[in-house]
Formats: C-alpha cells, structure tokens, sequence
C-alpha cells in the first residue's frame, strides 16, 4: 500500500505559464545565453527598475524563483544545471509588484526550459543565523549601509551601481550590487532577510534570520570555497582565505546554530536546457 507523502503541494509550472502568459504577465524583456568564460564572472545584482542580471552563474542558483512559494533547497535537478554557467538578463514591467514578478519566474522557466514541479515539506538540518558576541558588537566587515538602494520609480536617481564589466570584489563596495561567488559576498548594502538567503549553500542547509538586527549593511565577507563533497566544517582554506564558518565569525560577528526544521523543497519532474537568444 502506498503512502501519501505528507504536506504535499503540486504545482505544474507549465500549465500555470500558459495561463499567466495569456494574461500578459511576463518579463518585457528576457536574454539566456551560456556564459563566456574569458573574463569577470560569477555576480548577480537586482537594479532599481527591478531587471535582474546574472553573469556566470548556473542555473540552479535561480531555479527557485519558480516556486510558488520561498524554497533554498531543489531537488532532481540535473549536472549541467548544477555546472554550466549561464548570463541571463530578465526585465519586468514598470511598477510590477513582487508576487507578479515570482509569476513571471514561473512563466519564464516553463516557457524557456519546459519546467514542471511540484513543493513537497521535509524534515531537515537548517541553521539559525546569530550574533556571536553576548555585547552584540558586530565585526569589522558587517557595517549598517550608508546608502539608499531601495526600488524607485522611473524619472528618478539611480544609487550607485558595479561598473558594466566588475574587474575585482572590490568594484561591489559601496554600491547596491553584489558579488555571492568565488569565496566572496560583498555588497553596498543588503538585508539580513535577503543576506541568509546567499548562505544555505555554504552551510549546507536553509538559514533563517535570528539576529536582530534590522535596517541595511554593507557586508565584506572573504572565505575558502569548500572542496566539493566536503563539509561546510572541513573546508581546507588555501593561502590566507579562513574556512567559511570562521570568516563569518571573525568577519561579521555572526554564527550558524544548527537546528531540525521542516522546509519546503522544490522538486523537479522534468527541465530542458533553456532556449538561447
């Protein structure tokens, strides 16, 4: 007798795309095409009109955006979503709101990639993100931000930005970019809700906010990238970059407290290389 998998919720993202693209909601303006590894790569940054622009970075960093609620983990995704980087520009229409912009995810993905998937709830280890000092004092390179990178209208200032083509880290300092790659999450400025969301990877589980703090940082985290198949724990830290748990203690004056939760997961049925242009 079969069991009924608990929490359980489907969703056919290709036949919902069908439905949301004849009501018109979907990006003005998408590009995918596979990166060309000669030269700065590995950033994703959202701009002030809301286009969001990936350079060098695989798919599965973003497949969740395809979910209609918020996942971190994925799960039946295959190698070359994993490995392939991709450059992927996705603009949406002036004043979109954010669930109309999740929906435009879901329709891209089933239009461009032929997605279909479904949310299932699992018990798993997941990690508590807290202030590692009793006085609260931060570290050195977790700073409230000066700048002001909330979305504006059109007619308005932008805040400052990475340059077209970042050469270093450092072009992300002080600006409303963000470098997450290559031993690296440097931004201008971020919040604590949207900075967890760059560390489940590096953790090795879902991380949830539970510091604190509140307003937006500048944050400068330099770290070893783990080997592949090690523990977050084992990394082996070549020249002077400290092991990922370290650096954000040292760093930011933060620390992970493991903990079990139930997380939803997305669930991959079926997924293609996406359409190039």
């Amino acid at each position: 007798m079969s069991k009924l998998r608990p929490a359980l919720t489907v969703l056919l993202l290709a036949f919902t795309s069908a439905i949301l693209l004849a009501q018109g909601v979907e990006f003005d303006v998408v590009s995918i095409r596979r990166h060309t590894p000669n030269d700065f790569s590995g950033s994703m940054r959202t701009l002030p009109d809301g286009t969001f622009t990936m350079t060098g970075i695989s798919i599965d960093s973003i497949i969740s955006n395809a979910s209609p609620t918020e996942t971190r983990d994925v799960d039946g995704l295959p190698a070359w979503a994993k490995s392939d980087p991709y450059d992927l520009t996705a603009k949406p229409p002036p004043n979109s709101t954010r669930e109309q912009i999740r929906e435009m995810w879901r329709a891209m993905f089933a239009d461009r990639m032929k997605l279909v998937a479904h949310v299932e709830e699992r018990e798993q280890n997941t990690f508590a993100l807290v202030l590692d000092r009793s006085d609260g004092r931060l570290g050195p390179n977790l700073k409230p931000s000066t700048l002001d990178c909330a979305p504006r209208g059109p007619g308005t200032s932008r805040p400052p930005l990475p340059p077209p083509r970042p050469t270093s880290p450092n072009d992300y300092k002080n600006t409303c970019g963000g470098l997450y790659a290559g031993g690296f999450i440097v931004t201008g400025w971020t919040t604590m809700a949207r900075f967890v969301r760059s560390l489940g990877g590096l953790a090795g589980g879902e991380v949830v906010d539970r510091t604190g703090l509140t307003g937006a940082y500048a944050v400068e985290l330099r770290f070893a990238e783990p080997r592949s198949g090690a523990a977050p724990d084992a990394i082996g830290a070549p020249d002077d970059a400290p092991e990922f748990l370290t650096a954000l203690r040292e760093q930011l004056g933060l620390k992970l407290v493991p903990q079990r939760s139930k997380v939803p997961v997305l669930v991959i049925d079926h997924v293609e290389r996406p359409t190039e242009n």
